[in-house]
């Protein structure tokens, strides 16, 4: 299998610990390239990256955003499901203190966010699949086949309607919930064409945010 690894980034920065994992990531025996993907703004750098593996002909392209940590055998556990997206996961930015919201949605109305202890309790319990609605693309792993069933843009930036945030729901993300970033809008452009998302609570991450925060 032909796999794609690039990193989203403004000006070809990434972290020292996305570097090292990226280093240390087991690459299965398959044919794995990987580089720094330069665009304005993230939605163009995901379009570019979807473009390169399209016009490349890669099998799958693994997304890996440039504050991640990812576990050396992630790309492993991607592998082993079907689905056209599967989705490792991490905090997000605003998890502190007894809130440690992760970056996956779970199914149902609504953008509620998986707590980081539920995911290990299924990892700790044998789950390796769980569907989601959809979730960052911080580390994602994408069938190229994909991008040749849906519209172009894949990937675009909308900033709808923002919820303040109340001083004494400071972790709540209420902001996250109302933010129409380019991987909410993928999400919801892969589910609305019939495919599946789903992430796998073994590929717990670390996400950079001052500190490596994980789950």
């Amino acid at each position: 299998m032909r796999i794609l690894i690039e990193v989203p980034t403004y000006d070809g920065r990434i972290s020292q610990a996305t570097s090292q994992s990226l280093w240390r990531l087991d690459r299965c025996g398959h044919e794995v390239d990987y580089k720094p993907r330069q665009g304005y703004g993230c939605a163009m750098a995901r379009n570019r990256i979807a473009a390169d593996a399209l016009n490349a002909r890669y099998d799958r392209v693994l997304m890996v955003d440039n504050d991640i940590d990812l576990p050396s055998d992630a790309l492993a556990n991607l592998l082993e499901h079907d689905a056209p997206v599967v989705l490792g996961y991490y905090l997000n930015r605003y998890a502190r203190g007894e809130k440690r919201l992760t970056c996956l949605y779970r199914l149902g109305d609504g953008w509620d966010m998986y707590d980081a202890a539920e995911l290990r309790e299924m990892r700790d319990a044998g789950t390796t699949e769980v569907r989601v609605k959809g979730g960052g693309m911080g580390c994602a792993l994408i069938s190229a086949d994909l991008f040749r069933f849906l519209p172009f843009p894949w990937f675009e930036w909308t900033d709808l309607s923002r919820t303040a945030l109340d001083k004494e729901d400071a972790y709540s993300c209420h902001d996250a919930f109302q933010s129409g970033g380019e991987d909410i809008n993928f999400c919801n452009l892969v589910t609305n064409a019939g495919f599946t998302i789903v992430a796998d609570p073994r590929v717990s991450c670390g996400h950079e945010f001052r500190e490596v925060l994980r789950g």
